[in-house]
C-alpha cells in the first residue's frame, strides 16, 4: 500500500490544502463535488528499480512535520 495524496480540510494552520506524495501520479480535489482524481503521470520515469519508492518531508526541527 502507497500513500499517495493527502487531502487536510482543517489541521492547525493548514486548511483546504492537498499534498502529493508520488510524482507517479497527477491527483486533484474538488471541494464541491468531493471528488479524488487520481491519473498516471506519463511523464514519470524512475531511476529505482520498481519495487523501491522513495518519499521525503523535509523542514526545520519542530516546523510540524511529525
Amino acid at each position: 500500500m502507497e500513500l499517495v495524496y493527502l487531502w487536510v480540510e482543517k489541521y492547525k494552520n493548514i486548511e483546504n490544502e492537498g499534498f502529493n506524495f508520488s510524482p507517479r501520479f497527477k491527483c486533484s480535489y474538488d471541494e464541491k463535488k468531493e471528488e479524488l482524481a487520481i491519473n498516471e503521470n506519463k511523464d514519470y520515469v524512475s531511476i529505482f528499480p520498481e519495487n523501491i519508492n522513495v518519499t521525503a518531508i523535509v523542514g526545520e526541527n519542530g516546523s510540524g512535520k511529525s
